[in-house]
């Protein structure tokens, strides 16, 4: 059986970037997520452009995987 590693080191410097980028998104989101649950904030805050925020932070989530994912794609 062989076993997926996490690459986020690559020879394009762009491409780390982008992949570590890709990864802060996703994880900025599941903390602001967390600390709504919490109620260290209120969903409310992350409004925006008529979203409720709990989409926003949602969205955030998304942006990092597709950022992520596109930026690791193999030529």
């Amino acid at each position: 059986m062989t076993k997926m590693k996490l690459i986020v080191t690559f020879d394009s410097a762009i491409r780390t970037l982008f992949v570590r980028i890709g990864i802060v998104l996703i994880a900025a989101s599941l903390v602001l997520f967390t600390s709504c649950i919490v109620g260290l904030f209120e969903f409310s805050v992350f409004d925006f452009a008529g979203h409720s925020g709990i989409r926003t932070l949602a969205g955030l989530a998304v942006l990092g995987c597709v950022t992520s994912a596109i930026a690791s794609m193999e030529d």
